[in-house]
């Protein structure tokens, strides 16, 4: 009975640890699809030996004695590996342990596509391979199927519809150009408020007169550690407000402390785009906050950014003589309320020449700073000049003087040399 007993044990034990070991060393058995993603995921990656055409197997992977033997290196070939491990992943070697050791889902990345890498497994962007990848031996940009799923998303035109330069049919290239690290920054940043809040980056906006350019126009340099995206804390000035000869650019900034034809240069002096710095600087026309003219764009003034101080090149009469907003510009310059026929200039006392005409040069001529002195501020009184016969008289009859320095194209109001134009014989005749 003893031995009976003792054997009965000895059975009971053994098939314990049979059990115990059929539990714990899975290998002895295939786990199935599904079991094997304890050990390597195989659902829905390229590891699968139950999809369609697949053309992986078991001993593919584990060709050694034991399942706990196992071979990366025999499809992912080292000239496929190197070039985007090396230099990039520390401690890379390849060999099958190390691998593993990076890949433990059998991915073809690691879960977060790593930092050289577009990042996924969020939940908008699952670490599933085959999700964006239409060709798992050709993972470049351009097999890439992010306007596949993109694109039937109500929201995405809208979102895309400022962008000037979103093509009708994007390619996952083209997403990946701007979207590299998934967010890119919106337009509505990059604009600034416009509301007296401090501008941070570079104001544009669609439709822009002198910025309402797309995107890739300005930031044309690709990044360093991803070739394929843009490096939009790059940017290129030059290609806008570029010139055949550099030399009339230099022309234009004369007296500029520091001018440099370099982009860099452009955004030291330009930093919210603008034409001139914010006020326009002492030296021009006044544009700054305050002024009649705050917030005028540098081609609304300037028909040729080349030539900023070329009269001719103005389109001050293309804006006012059309303005709806200021319906009394013709009337208040040819039938002056006061009776001054300002517009008037005489060549003698008794003759006329033509009337000044409401041309950009002659509006400089005489509005050099935004503004000019009204009539009233003339001396009353019959003989005060801007009263009596003197209404008959233009302004520039009198003026004929020009400023000096940067704004010689504007009338110098404080010198009046042009009593003998009329009073030939002296004052009076």
């Amino acid at each position: 009975m003893r031995i009976q007993i003792v054997a009965l044990a000895g059975a009971v034990a053994v098939a314990a640890a049979c059990g115990e070991r059929k539990s714990s060393a899975p290998w002895l058995t295939y786990p199935g699809v599904a079991g094997h993603s304890t050990y390597l995921r195989l659902s829905g990656t390229p590891h699968d030996p139950s999809a369609p055409g697949s053309t992986v197997d078991c001993q593919g992977c584990h060709s050694g004695s034991t399942f706990t033997q196992f071979s990366c290196t025999g499809c992912h070939d080292q000239a496929e590996c190197d070039p985007i491990h090396q230099g990039t992943v520390p401690g890379y070697a390849w060999q099958s342990a190390s691998c593993y050791q990076c890949h433990p889902d059998g991915l073809g990345v690691m879960s977060d596509h790593g930092p050289r890498f577009f990042p996924i497994g969020t939940a908008s962007h699952p670490a599933v391979c085959t999700s964006c990848h239409t060709d798992l031996g050709n993972r470049t940009p351009a097999t890439l199927a992010c306007a596949t799923c993109h694109l039937g998303q109500p929201t995405f035109a809208g979102k895309h519809a400022a962008v000037d330069d979103f093509p009708a049919a994007p390619t996952g290239a083209d997403c990946v150009r701007c979207h590299a690290d998934d967010q890119v920054t919106r337009l509505a940043d990059h604009a600034g408020s416009g509301s007296g809040t401090p501008v941070t980056t570079f104001p544009i906006s669609s439709g822009s007169a002198s910025h309402g350019t797309t995107c890739l126009q300005c930031h044309t340099a690709l990044r360093g550690d991803k070739a394929w995206a843009t490096d939009f804390s790059a940017f290129d000035c030059l290609g806008c407000h570029a010139h055949s000869d550099a030399v009339a650019v230099a022309a234009s900034h004369t007296g500029v402390s520091g001018f440099a034809y370099q982009s860099s240069a452009c955004l030291g002096c330009h930093p919210d785009g603008q034409g001139a710095p914010a006020n326009h600087t002492p030296d021009f026309f006044p544009v700054g906050a305050g002024t009649k003219h705050a917030g005028i764009t540098c081609r609304q003034c300037h028909l040729d950014l080349a030539r900023p101080h070329d009269t001719t090149q103005f389109a001050c009469d293309a804006c006012h003589l059309s303005r709806a907003a200021d319906p009394g510009f013709t009337t208040t310059h040819t039938s002056n309320p006061s009776g001054v026929a300002i517009l008037t200039v005489h060549t003698g006392e008794n003759t006329t020449g033509p009337s000044l005409t409401l041309t950009s040069p002659n509006c400089l001529r005489c509005h050099a700073d935004g503004q000019v002195d009204p009539i009233a501020s003339h001396p009353t009184g019959d003989r005060g000049f801007g009263q009596g016969d003197h209404r008959r008289a233009g302004c520039v009859t009198c003026h004929t003087a020009m400023r000096t320095g940067t704004k010689a194209f504007g009338a110098d109001w404080g010198s009046a040399t042009g009593c003998t134009t009329c009073h030939r014989n002296g004052i009076p005749n």
